[in-house]
């Protein structure tokens, strides 16, 4: 796999990850440490922004896991769309584009949630 398919793959897994201790080298290896993630209202910096979302996200008792429904990761960019299968049967569907710095990890997501 290139550094970005690597990288993506990486941080989808983080979202799966039960073991706190795994999550956060799988942060460590696919985010850089400065990486932002733009939302439409907010931008977040860093390494432990990203592990707090995946902790909320894990911790949500009504979210059943989440499935990626397609990705296009080539160069330094990547893009991928995802949904979040809930107890209750709601989904929530994202996408996400971004790049990797010269280290192989994400240095930029920009999100957007709700169907497109």
């Amino acid at each position: 796999m290139s550094a970005v398919e690597t990288a993506v793959a990486t941080y989808i897994r983080v979202f799966s990850e039960r073991d706190p201790a795994r999550r956060a080298a799988l942060i460590e290896a696919c985010w850089a440490e400065n990486g932002r993630f733009v939302m439409r209202s907010r931008e977040m910096r860093g390494r432990a922004w990203i592990a707090e979302m995946a902790d909320r996200f894990l911790a949500d008792p009504n979210v059943l896991g989440v499935r990626v429904t397609a990705i296009d990761a080539q160069g330094t960019t990547f893009r991928f769309r995802a949904v979040t299968e809930n107890r209750d049967g709601t989904t929530a569907e994202v996408m996400d584009a971004g790049e990797i710095d010269a280290d192989g990890r994400i240095a930029l997501i920009l999100t957007f949630a709700g169907p497109f």
